[in-house]
């Protein structure tokens, strides 16, 4: 029997062996980089996903601000969007009283407090309250009056509660003479939007 020639396989067997050391470093690598590729387009997919998601949702506000901007800007022209506007509210009743021809009034204003979570449902609502006290000829005077208020008014509001009283019990008084004293409490609502207000 002839023996096979070892020493010629040997260069043979090493280039294989070699071979197939490299084939198998370059299939480790290749999966190592294609792991780290797909990690890579994962990352990329999710940050377009959450870029999609932000346009969607930019383009969501911008139609819905479209929606409202003319109910928006008109209550902001009320008066009802931002900062108090205390002065115009003390000269609607001023007005209204002297509208409804009645015998002056006097007014006092509270601060600014947070509305209640019933009115405000969620928004930043600000309440102001305004007690008015105004002396009154006959008893349909104080409508007459809150209705030019109403009519008048630079703001929302709403009357939170009236009492009216007879001065005297003495029923010789002269004709246009006031009998009666009202005492009003008036919320004048505004949203703060945090610029000033």
């Amino acid at each position: 029997m002839m023996r096979p020639p070892i020493a010629s396989l040997k260069t043979a067997l090493a280039l294989l062996l070699a071979a197939l050391l490299l084939s198998a470093a370059g299939l480790l690598w290749s999966r190592g980089e294609a792991q780290t590729a797909q990690q890579a387009l994962d990352t990329q997919q999710a940050t377009l996903r959450a870029a999609q998601g932000r346009q969607q949702q930019g383009e969501s506000e911008a139609r819905l601000i479209r929606q409202h901007l003319d109910a928006y800007q008109s209550l902001a022209a009320r008066g009802f969007i931002g900062a108090e506007n205390r002065l115009a509210w003390i000269e609607a009743v001023q007005l209204a009283n002297r509208d409804a021809r009645l015998y002056g009034l006097t007014y006092t204003l509270s601060p600014r407090a947070a509305a209640t979570a019933d009115l405000s449902g969620g928004l930043p609502l600000q309440q102001t309250r305004m007690t008015v006290k105004l002396p009154l000829l006959v008893e349909t005077d104080l409508p007459r009056f809150l209705a030019a208020v109403r009519a008048r008014a630079p703001g929302i509001f709403r009357v939170a509660s009236c009492q009216v009283q007879r001065v005297s019990d003495v029923r010789t008084q002269a004709l246009d003479r006031p009998e009666l004293d009202a005492e009003c409490e008036l919320l004048w609502f505004t949203i703060a939007t945090g610029e000033g207000s």
